[in-house]
């Protein structure tokens, strides 16, 4: 973890910034800031999420069950501020594929968006003397604002996580069921800023308030309550 904020530091005081931004739009070329894109235009972005969880969880399952998820988000943009978001994200044991509309209003340097983003989710652990899957539906209303300032962008972005339905098996019998509920919120900053010609680096700090944390639905245990679960992101907008 020091590692990955002495990183994140080094980006962030890159000393080519402040030239490279006047060469190119920090608005049109960031990500997660809710620009409004022009009818047709497509961006991709590909990201690296560590998160920490809690140890109470991690110590009742051996460490290797759970991995980094790589994250893979598209954007393409529809009419009247309108675009459509696509996201794949795994951890080789979990796929959580996702697909949602957003609408986004500019004023000057600030950008608000309102979205709503459809998942199906798939886990399967057949090693390690496991044989466990998990399979459902989750719901994610969520706004982004962002900020633009002349050499980076600053977006907040807060999620909600709804159950429509999720099921977890273990040796092809159901031992356990939820839906249509709440599961848990999350609140996210986001700094983009170029790193090298018009290529962008995205930085965030995100924490989750949630009773369901599904990259780790293998290791967590059978009681049901809320924990906080930090994330750090690092991508890059392609």
């Amino acid at each position: 973890m020091r590692l990955i904020i002495q990183i994140i530091f080094a980006v962030l005081i890159f000393p080519g910034a402040k030239y490279l931004a006047q060469d190119y739009s920090v608005r049109s070329n960031s990500f997660v800031y809710p620009d409004q894109m022009k009818f047709g235009a497509i961006k991709h972005s590909v990201s690296l999420t560590l998160a920490k969880l809690p140890e109470d969880a991690v110590e009742e399952a051996s460490s290797y069950i759970y991995a980094p998820l790589i994250n893979y988000n598209i954007l393409y943009g529809l009419p009247l501020g309108f675009a459509a978001h696509g996201n794949a994200t795994t951890n080789w044991i979990t796929f959580h594929l996702s697909l949602g509309p957003k609408w986004n209003y500019q004023f000057k340097r600030v950008s608000v968006s309102l979205g709503y983003d459809v998942a199906y989710v798939y886990g399967r652990l057949f090693k390690f003397g496991f044989n466990s899957k998990i399979k459902g539906w989750l719901n994610y209303p969520n706004i982004t604002l962002g900020i633009a300032f002349n050499r980076f962008t600053m977006s907040f972005r807060a999620d909600a996580t709804f159950i429509t339905s999720l099921e977890q098996f273990n040796d092809d019998i159901e031992i356990g069921t939820d839906k249509n509920r709440i599961a848990g919120v999350s609140l996210g900053v986001f700094i983009e800023q170029p790193l090298w010609n018009n290529n962008y680096v995205t930085l965030a700090f995100k924490g989750n308030y949630t009773r369901l944390y599904y990259p780790a639905w293998a290791v967590f245990p059978t009681w049901d309550r809320y924990n906080f679960i930090p994330e750090v992101i690092i991508g890059f907008v392609l």
